[in-house]
């Protein structure tokens, strides 16, 4: 390999380092606590990419669902259980519309909207 071609091969290889990191820094990570039977926020609108942190910030349990099957995302059947302080990250890779709920606390009604925007 010649020196042209050497220098070609570390500047791709520092693109795509660039690259990967701008597509990290990108992305953001939004918390939403559970108390006293609420989602704090209850609605909350990000971009595709970004990951939510659902933090149980309560002295009671909770088990959170997707309404709508969600690839990778908690459902009726199987829900995710959360003990007090414990946490659930989730990246968005979809845009729409996802309700969710706290099927413990449903009857108090703890309910939750996330919004994915398409990044433009």
């Amino acid at each position: 390999m010649n020196k042209y071609q050497q220098r070609f091969l570390k500047q791709l290889v520092l693109c795509f380092i660039v690259l990967s990191a701008s597509a990290n820094v990108l992305s953001k990570e939004h918390a939403v606590g559970m108390s006293g039977w609420e989602f704090s926020p209850a609605n909350l609108t990000i971009m595709v990419g970004d990951t939510v942190v659902w933090i149980n910030d309560d002295d009671t349990r909770h088990k959170l669902s997707f309404e709508d099957k969600l690839p990778g995302g908690p459902t009726r059947d199987d829900a995710h259980k959360f003990n007090v302080g414990d946490k659930f990250h989730f990246k968005f890779t979809k845009a729409g519309k996802y309700k969710y709920t706290c099927i413990t606390h449903e009857g108090q009604d703890m309910v939750g909207l996330v919004i994915v925007k398409d990044k433009k």
